[in-house]
């Protein structure tokens, strides 16, 4: 039986913060990939989670960009989209800016705060700005070309609204695990 400690307010219908997202799903087991594929299934209702250092870990990034950028947002868009730094110095943070030499293909990444997830699975990114028009479409090309679907097992959702702790930077969830012949 998986656990995963939820405060109750987690289900009022208002957006929550990162903080708050991340503080609440802590959880003592891993997530397997027959617990991936229900969780999708049932509509995302509830928190996928991290183990006690992996969600601590997240806090503590979540302290040092909110210290230093004007959003988790202009963060994203930084340092994995190459956009370019404008400093404002009202709010003394970082800000993004579009630039000439801006990634504007969708881009995948592992996770750098992946789930709690069993050892086999892994957790990937795929980060676009703006959202690309064809969302199915763009991440079936890229799994077929990094995960070919003879090779691995493949899942990728995007999060509910009330689940991003990525609000305007478009990203689409991605796990894979190699198929065991």
């Amino acid at each position: 039986m998986l656990k995963i400690l939820l405060k109750q307010t987690f289900f009022h219908r208002r957006f929550i913060s990162t903080f708050e997202l991340t503080r609440n799903a802590i959880g003592n087991q891993p997530i397997e990939w027959e617990d991936l594929i229900k969780w999708i299934d049932n509509g995302q209702k509830t928190l996928l989670w991290r183990d006690e250092q992996g969600a601590q870990r997240y806090i503590e990034h979540q302290k040092l960009v909110s210290k230093d950028y004007r959003s988790i947002n202009d963060f994203i868009r930084i340092h994995y989209l190459q956009w370019d730094i404008h400093f404002d110095q009202s709010i003394q943070k970082r800000i993004a800016v579009r630039g000439l030499q801006s990634i504007k293909e969708p881009l995948l990444t592992p996770n750098d705060f992946p789930y709690y997830l069993v050892h086999n699975i892994q957790h990937w990114l795929i980060w676009c700005d703006p959202k690309p028009a064809k969302v199915e479409q763009i991440i079936e090309q890229i799994l077929n070309k990094k995960f070919p679907c003879e090779k691995f097992d493949r899942l990728s959702f995007v999060n509910p609204p009330r689940l991003r702790s990525v609000s305007d930077v478009f990203h689409a969830h991605v796990f894979t695990r190699e198929i065991q012949r």
